[in-house]
């Protein structure tokens, strides 16, 4: 765990996943889409569960999860993820889908 503990003894975790997007996502109903997840937890395990569910109240399904970890809110963090990094700290969860950047030949 970090140093710097949340209120309540809880973390902001990053989670990177992939998930099928519902009709109420603005993609192709069914397509997969890497997202990445910011959530506030006390636990590795709470973190999933908070994404999980947060991912599903934004309308994205059958989570496959790749990678988690406690992150810090600081100058490394891009403008991208700082606003949902905040969100999530102050409302338990925020889900950005991560664009590819266009392939360079």
């Amino acid at each position: 765990m970090s140093d710097e503990l949340m209120p309540g003894g809880e973390d902001l975790y990053l989670i990177l996943a992939m998930a099928s997007a519902g009709p109420t996502t603005r993609y192709e109903v069914g397509s997969r889409h890497t997202l990445l997840v910011f959530a506030r937890a006390g636990s590795h395990d709470q973190a999933l569960a908070v994404a999980t569910a947060g991912m599903a109240e934004q309308g994205w399904g059958e989570p496959a999860f790749q990678k988690a970890g406690i992150i810090e809110l600081g100058p490394h963090l891009s403008a991208e993820d700082r606003a949902p990094a905040e969100y999530a700290m102050a409302h338990g969860c925020a889900v950005r889908v991560y664009e590819r950047p266009p392939a360079t030949n």
